[in-house]
């Protein structure tokens, strides 16, 4: 499975790590690549994200090779006006309705909305944003969770941890609860 994380200036760094980790656990756990990762960035080389650390990237948007099995849009501590990330938002509305999973992490929602791919569609965001998405996009309908939620192919999530949990729902439906279970074990481990 070709997994995209799609990296962009601001882009919220536990939000593509903290999935990402799960892929690798999955990966670890299947003995072998099931998913393959791709740093997906708008032009090649290091995207800076939300705290600094440049993160480099392994394909350019149009440039990719074929299509995605799963695409993920982390979310930045800041999305605002509608003329950001316009090269993304693009490549979304052109890739995103034909791609098998289009996933994003809390307000990554916006880039899906402002993609249309989203239109009379569910998607959760951090309820922090929740409020203003439903403002600018009527027709998108937003929840406010901070878990996750699975519209057809449009999966989203409320927030960094809760990107972790989308990860995880993925590997579900590819290896099944148990797997899942021995992820969540290795990843979320809690003190005793």
């Amino acid at each position: 499975m070709r997994v995209a994380m799609m990296l962009y200036a601001g882009f919220q760094l536990l939000e593509v790590s903290g999935p990402m980790d799960v892929f690798h656990a999955a990966n670890r756990l299947y003995g072998g690549a099931f998913y393959e990762p791709h740093l997906v960035g708008t032009s090649c080389g290091p995207v800076l994200s939300s705290n600094g650390i440049a993160v480099g990237t392994t394909e350019c948007l149009f440039e990719t090779s074929a299509p995605f099995d799963v695409v993920v849009v982390p979310g930045s501590p800041v999305v605002s006006s509608a003329r950001e990330h316009r090269e993304l938002v693009t490549w979304l509305s052109d890739a995103g309705p034909s791609t098998r999973r289009l996933a994003c992490i809390s307000n990554g929602a916006f880039l899906l909305a402002r993609a249309g791919v989203a239109d009379r569609r569910w998607l959760t965001t951090h309820w922090h944003d929740a409020h203003r998405l439903a403002a600018e996009y009527p027709r998108v309908h937003v929840m406010s969770s901070p878990g996750c939620l699975r519209d057809g192919n449009l999966y989203s999530s409320g927030g960094a941890c809760a990107g972790i949990h989308l990860a995880l729902s993925i590997v579900r439906e590819d290896l099944g609860e148990s797997a899942v279970g021995t992820i969540a074990r290795m990843l979320l481990r809690q003190p005793h």
